[in-house]
């Protein structure tokens, strides 16, 4: 029996109804563990590979890693976003949504007190979600997790960059739902079994290096931040395991994103699983396509049955993103039990 999945449903008894399995598993939990965080791949998707004019950057003078990395961001090309610049138009209040694409410094007087509604750069837009946006202090202090002195600037120990605190500022534009945009730091709040140790920065910014001693010493991170257009960084969101039954073979897709999957509207993700018998030939093929009507919720699971008992199982999984002309292959794995 083969099928397409899409579960449109999403309490665990309509799930169930729907034919599919809903549960929490140990490792939809294990959120850093096993996570292998690189710079992410390039993907041609029609944007820009790097923000134009980024060299203008005063910062990239002292911050040459730092400056690049960035310029080749989401974050870099907020403004210049093609998409972004095409969905205003005819907008009502398009004017409200400037905020997140090129806000001003977030932090205001006092340091820990971010924007709740960031308001737009009245110039140089074009720098997008730019350093100041996040590091500028309101005195002209640099802020940072440290603090680490320097001749060059003003600078002071954040709560904004460690832990916990770079979910408040990233939360200033990420709790946000509008057009296309999902507010999935809210799903992030919410997960009740979030481990030790799970940020935005934790998994969206990759380590490269420990530096300094003592107090000042801390991780320097990329700032090329991990997306789902890097396939390998987007097959790390999933756990998947097999279980198999007498008459049966279940594929089970743990979600270990510390929010839903997908999460910008417009993209799916196909998973198809192919019931193999010991020669190798198909006995079944399933498959379950999640949407951003029909997403993983943070936290749990869903199965793929395959009303075989299979040798083993051939799973491929795809991203379907409306700014590319064909989806991409990003998880592909063969199980067995």
């Amino acid at each position: 029996m083969n099928g397409t999945t899409r579960p449109r449903l999403r309490s665990v008894a309509q799930l169930a109804l729907a034919g599919l399995t809903l549960a929490a598993t140990q490792g939809a939990t294990a959120r850093l563990d096993g996570w292998d965080l690189k710079a992410p791949a390039p993907v041609a998707d029609g944007r820009p590979a790097t923000l134009a004019r980024a060299n203008e950057v005063k910062c990239g003078e002292c911050h040459r890693e730092a400056l690049e990395s960035w310029a080749a961001t989401t974050h870099a090309l907020a403004w210049e976003n093609e998409p972004y610049q095409e969905d205003l138009v005819g907008r009502k209040k398009a004017e409200s949504c400037h905020g997140c694409h090129a806000p001003v410094a977030l932090h205001g007087e006092e340091d820990e007190l971010l924007a709740t509604k960031p308001e737009a750069r009245k110039d140089e837009r074009h720098f997008g979600v730019s350093c100041e946006s996040c590091h500028l202090a309101s005195d002209g202090a640099l802020l940072g997790p440290t603090g680490a002195p320097t001749q060059d600037h003003g600078t002071r120990k954040s709560e904004s960059f460690s832990g916990a605190g770079s979910d408040a500022l990233c939360a200033t534009c990420h709790r946000t739902t509008v057009g296309p945009v999902i507010g999935l730091v809210r799903d992030f709040e919410q997960w009740e079994t979030k481990p030790a140790g799970a940020s935005c920065v934790a998994c969206h910014m990759a380590p490269l290096r420990e530096v300094g001693q003592g107090e000042t010493k801390r991780t320097v991170r990329s700032h090329a931040l991990q997306t789902p257009r890097d396939p390998h960084f987007l097959a790390q969101a999933f756990g998947v395991t097999l279980e198999s039954a007498e008459r049966s073979t279940r594929v089970v897709i743990a979600n270990r994103a510390g929010h839903r999957v997908p999460g910008l509207i417009g993209r799916e993700l196909e998973f198809v699983a192919v019931a193999l018998g010991p020669d190798g030939k198909e006995l079944a093929r399933e498959t379950l396509v999640l949407t951003t009507e029909a997403y993983l919720p943070v936290g749990d699971s869903l199965s793929l049955e395959l009303p075989v008992k299979a040798a083993k199982v051939a799973l491929r999984a795809r991203h379907v993103d409306p700014r590319l002309d064909k989806p991409v292959l990003f998880l592909e794995r063969e199980l067995a039990p």
